[in-house]
């Protein structure tokens, strides 16, 4: 196969070292530099040892292969021709390759337009363009009188377009900054450009014009649609649980659940998959059973090799420090189980847990997770709630990365009815927003938010178990809340209490705990008496029953919590209350506070 003849282009990132950036302003608070080169590889020198590659022809038209990322403006565009640099190993829009140092946008008609270019940090930029964080150059045309930015691929564009799917007319550009509200998604966005039909009064950004028409959402169980039509009762978001605008477009669930979100809302990142699904067939994927019934109350389940029996528990409470639950790792304080009916394994399962469906949809992710069953030498680290865990897990491998969520996180569901608090709660934040948690006070950009108060739950003390049981006391302890002085320290360590955190107490005796303190750091979510692996080394878990207090290898005082760590390093075994040195530092978040 022959190669078709070298560009006469260099490499976008070859060409802005060459530069030299003998001139640079700052632009949106980050230093950028002007790029005065020519694009042409004829008379340009090497810059510090650089060797200044041709790009070979990369029609990306012609290939059936998802639009690959430019490597000049970090951005997809499948309307366009591709280079490829060899050296680079990194493909570019064409309108890249050869932008000019000066030019003249029709969308920006009034002034001319400079090329800079900008390396490293994160970079707001207009149009269809997105925040970007990299470490490679991105180039981008800048107006300094109207402080207005344009990726080069974009620059090139007509002032006009024609998509027939969201206006029967050609909308035209509006060169302009404006406040006009779209009426699309009903926002007012000055940052990004402005399409109008003056003939209809329509409206639209750029971004919005290809927003999608059927959907399917993280947070409701069907597809929908996309509207402009008004609705028959006033609604709220099932976002944002904001009020919704009668006038403008708006996401609405087909099967008459009275759903409906903001066109923003719906097609957030952490909320919708991506994937446009008009004409596209309803996808019915069958749940699998976690369990087989074999006989009266005696099932086979999918994550053990024998039988289990079905036990009732109806008067008492059952409370085993050292027996848990394999899939939530938590004690049995009462309620229904599945035991396992050999006499020598001590496997056991809330009812609840046993009917764990394998798929779920998560409200808080946009692809399904699917429930997996933990390596009983491995601990997992679950990115909500920012715990290590034994048990079972539910993992999703699509997106970007993989996510591992443990059992109790995946149950939180819209609406949560917490205990701890009257009214409702939803997972309503805006994207990347810090809000800080009612009970622990650390910051979390995903937490649970009470619409009618200011109340908030971080998934970490969302998932807390709202009653358990201490040795000392035949009560349950809940959590509470108590803002007054008749409780001032904590029945195990003794310390004063912060009146303003919550806490474990005994209405009956008038005693109280720190969460911490009576649940141990690691909160329950790691097993007792088991050998476990993480990042290459050997852990064991050793349950302190208070008898004795092992002394910390780390510390040199003696361990308050439930559970310490039995390390084997560098061959001997060392009880370690808590991880401090840099090459330790794996295991500290497993009892961080």
């Amino acid at each position: 196969m022959e190669h078709p003849p070298p560009s006469p282009f260099i490499c976008p990132v070859i060409r802005s070292k060459d530069s030299g950036f003998p001139n640079y302003k700052v632009i949106n608070g980050y230093v950028s530099y002007m790029i005065d080169s020519s694009c042409s590889l004829h008379g340009v020198s090497s810059h510090q040892g650089h060797r200044l590659d041709p790009l070979y022809w990369c029609n990306n038209k012609e290939s059936e292969d998802e639009p690959s990322w430019c490597g000049a403006c970090q951005c997809k565009e499948s309307s366009t021709t591709y280079y490829f640099c060899n050296e680079c190993s990194v493909s570019y829009h064409k309108e890249c390759v050869d932008s000019s140092p000066l030019i003249k946008s029709p969308l920006h008609p009034k002034h001319h337009l400079q090329l800079f270019a900008h390396r490293g940090l994160a970079m707001t930029h207009y149009l269809d363009c997105k925040i970007i964080s990299c470490d490679r150059t991105t180039l981008f045309y800048y107006c300094f009188i109207c402080k207005f930015s344009l990726y080069p691929v974009c620059a090139r564009r007509p002032s006009f377009l024609n998509y027939q799917k969201r206006h029967e007319h050609t909308l035209n550009h509006f060169p302009r900054k404006n406040d006009l509200i779209c009426d699309v998604c009903g926002v007012v966005d000055s940052k990004t450009l402005i399409y109008v039909c003056l003939q209809c009064d329509f409206v639209v950004h750029k971004n919005c014009i290809y927003l999608p028409f059927v959907i399917k959402i993280a947070r409701h169980d069907h597809r929908l649609s996309f509207t402009y039509s008004h609705l028959r009762v006033l609604l709220s978001c099932g976002v944002c649980h904001q009020k919704i605008e009668e006038n403008y477009g708006k996401y609405y669930c087909t099967k008459d659940c009275n759903y409906v979100v903001h066109s923003k809302c719906a097609t957030r990142r952490d909320v919708w998959d991506g994937k446009e699904l008009e004409e596209e067939p309803e996808e019915e994927y069958e749940n699998l059973n976690s369990f087989q019934v074999i006989g009266d109350g005696i099932i086979q389940h999918f994550s053990h090799s024998h039988y289990m029996k079905f036990e009732k528990k109806i008067t008492g409470i059952l409370y085993y420090e050292n027996k848990r639950c394999q899939a939530c790792v938590l004690p049995f304080y009462g309620g229904n189980v599945y035991n396992c009916m050999d006499s020598k394994c001590d496997f056991v399962l809330h009812e609840a847990c046993a009917n764990l469906p394998r798929i779920k949809q998560h409200i808080a992710h946009p692809y399904p997770f699917i429930l997996q069953v933990s390596d009983t030498k491995n601990c997992f680290f679950c990115e909500y709630c920012d715990r290590f865990s034994c048990g079972f897990r539910y993992v999703c491998c699509k997106g970007d990365e993989s996510i591992s969520i443990d059992v109790r996180c995946a149950a939180i569901s819209e609406p949560l009815y917490h205990q701890a608090h009257p009214h409702p709660l939803f997972l309503s934040n805006e994207l990347g927003k810090h809000k800080p948690c009612s009970m622990c006070r650390k910051n979390s950009t995903r937490t649970l938010n009470c619409i009618e108060c200011d109340f908030c739950l971080c998934f970490h003390c969302a998932t807390l178990p709202y009653k358990v049981k201490y040795e000392h006391d035949e009560h349950f302890l809940t959590l509470s809340y108590e803002e007054n002085a008749s409780l001032n320290w904590c029945e195990v360590c003794e310390k004063t209490l912060d009146s303003y955190k919550w806490l474990y107490t005994c209405n009956e005796c008038g005693v109280a705990f720190h969460i911490a303190c009576l649940l141990g750091k690691c909160a329950f979510y790691v097993k007792p008496a088991q050998n476990l692996s993480f990042a290459s080394h050997k852990f064991n878990i050793i349950l302190i029953n208070g008898l004795t207090r092992p002394i910390c290898e780390e510390c040199k005082s003696r361990c308050q919590d439930k559970l310490m760590i039995q390390e084997l390093y560098d061959g001997i075994w060392m009880l370690v209350k808590e991880k401090k040195t840099a090459t330790k530092i794996y295991m500290f978040w497993l009892f961080k506070d």
